[in-house]
């Protein structure tokens, strides 16, 4: 176990979660099993390589609690989330990682180099599609959870921003050169000195279940 399986592993037990793993995971266009291939069979053209909404996947946490709430847990400070940090990581796996770095694999073979690649990424963020879901993308997969507990406590989404970005580098290790399409985020500008770690408000289905109690 790793130094952030145990951190979220202590913020479970510290305030009575349990570990709930979920990633998003978007259903692209194209022929074929893997995003690689769906991409080759559109012949890497990114106008084409678009998700289809209906069959993907956006909800994104690490723990849950009785009432069947869910979160995000951060292994940031109050401090660190003064400026953007990396939420998510890409929602695009079609780049090599280095288990799978050699000649004779999908990885490797299908894009000339990282600039090609690279490309390919930047392309896609102009594309009509893009400019018209990526707000959708966005709000789906960063709101499909109640908040975030961070070293300091829990941050509703009402005080976090969150945005695309292409991470060459900055916000976090990126393989041989390419680069990532993630999410960042950070405490919005007006929280920053005077945020409020408190207890998650109650959902509606809490409120409806306390209802039918009485």
């Amino acid at each position: 176990m790793n130094n952030t399986e145990n951190f979220e592993e202590y913020v479970c037990n510290l305030h009575g979660l349990s570990r709930h793993m979920k990633r998003p995971r978007l259903y692209w266009t194209g022929e074929g099993k893997s995003n690689i291939d769906k991409l080759c069979s559109l012949n890497k053209c990114p106008n084409k390589f678009k998700p289809i909404l209906s069959e993907s996947k956006f909800v994104k946490c690490d723990a849950i609690d009785d009432e069947g709430n869910l979160y995000e847990i951060k292994k940031y400070t109050l401090n660190q989330l003064k400026k953007y940090r990396l939420y998510s990581e890409p929602i695009i796996k079609v780049s090599p990682s280095r288990s799978k770095w050699g000649k004779g694999h999908p990885y490797y073979d299908n894009f000339d180099d990282s600039t090609e690649y690279n490309t390919f990424i930047e392309n896609l963020m102009e594309t009509d599609w893009w400019k018209r879901y990526n707000s959708i993308i966005l709000d789906s997969i960063t709101h499909s959870n109640r908040g975030i507990y961070c070293k300091d406590g829990f941050i509703p989404h009402t005080q976090l921003e969150f945005k695309w970005v292409i991470n060459r580098g900055e916000y976090g290790t990126i393989f041989d050169g390419y680069n990532r399409l993630c999410i960042v985020f950070k405490v919005k500008e007006d929280n920053k000195d005077d945020i409020g770690f408190v207890r998650p408000n109650r959902s509606i289905l809490e409120y409806v279940k306390e209802f039918f109690k009485v």
